[in-house]
């Protein structure tokens, strides 16, 4: 089966600072959490080769990868370093963080969506080093750029992305998603815990798809199993948010809370690759 992977963070261009690398023993506790007492083998040894080992061994067909910008205990990486990496690897894919605050990020957007392996853009609004709401209006130019170029954005709204839990409730990328009807929207880590509330958005506003990553798994999951085995399973992708779970037993385990073959088509694969423009 075809599977693009909506969210991996591979040990490179600053990643490998962040605490996820640098702190080992809390991401294979977090793994554990989510059900994979044996962590990614990345783990053990942070680098790209072993990341492109089991990147092989994952057999995936194509890799995105998510930038970041603002707090460094959670990152930050370089988007220059993330292009020039993935350029060398057809299995990857990049989607460029942006501060809204910083003076020259149109410029620097314009400039890295030129490259081919670039294929939309990411934005934390909670993570920044200014935190704001996703709908503050401080994002609504990077919302603008996107749609004008036809470009996805992967919107950070779920687990701990920001200051406190109003930063990832719903009702700021509904209105998000309400005012900008030609960006199509990917939300990371799928809005978790605001499970329901997102799959409403996601009924209400068909330019909205759910990334649930390593939540999809999580006790308490199953109103996102319900939504994509049913009635949006044309607006789920799949991603693993590596390295907090390894590639090919997550993959594995996915597959396994799937309905059906269609299913598992559409949310391992044709979705993402709808949005990506490969299909």
């Amino acid at each position: 089966m075809r599977v693009i992977d909506f969210r991996v963070r591979p040990p490179v261009a600053g990643f490998e600072a962040g605490r996820m690398y640098a702190a080992p023993a809390r991401t294979a506790a977090m793994s554990a959490a989510f059900g994979f007492p044996d962590p990614a083998p990345t783990l053990a040894a942070p680098g790209s080769k072993a990341f492109e080992t089991e990147l092989a061994a994952a057999a995936l067909e194509l890799c995105v990868i998510p930038g970041r910008v603002g707090a460094p205990d959670v990152g930050p990486a370089d988007n220059g370093a993330l292009v020039g990496y993935a350029a060398a690897n057809p299995a990857l894919c990049v989607f460029p963080a942006i501060d809204p605050h910083a003076e020259g990020w149109r410029v620097e957007a314009d400039r890295l969506l030129g490259e081919r392996c670039v294929r939309g853009l990411t934005l934390e609004p909670g993570l920044l080093e200014r935190p704001v709401y996703p709908d503050d209006p401080a994002c609504l130019p990077v919302y603008e750029l996107c749609a004008a170029r036809g470009v996805p954005l992967i919107l950070s709204a779920g687990g701990n992305v920001g200051p406190d839990c109003s930063y990832t409730a719903p009702e700021h990328v509904d209105r998000v998603a309400r005012d900008f009807p030609r960006l199509d929207l990917v939300i990371a880590h799928g809005g978790w815990p605001w499970i329901t509330g997102y799959n409403h958005v996601a009924f209400r506003r068909g330019n909205v798809y759910l990334s649930p990553d390593m939540y999809a798994l999580m006790p308490g999951n199953e109103a996102y199993l319900a939504a994509m085995n049913g009635y949006l399973s044309e607006r789920y992708v799949y991603a693993t948010s590596f390295p907090f779970v390894p590639l090919r037993a997550y993959r594995e385990r996915f597959l396994r809370v799937v309905a059906n073959d269609a299913v598992a088509e559409r949310v391992l694969h044709a979705n993402a690759a709808r949005l990506l423009r490969l299909a």
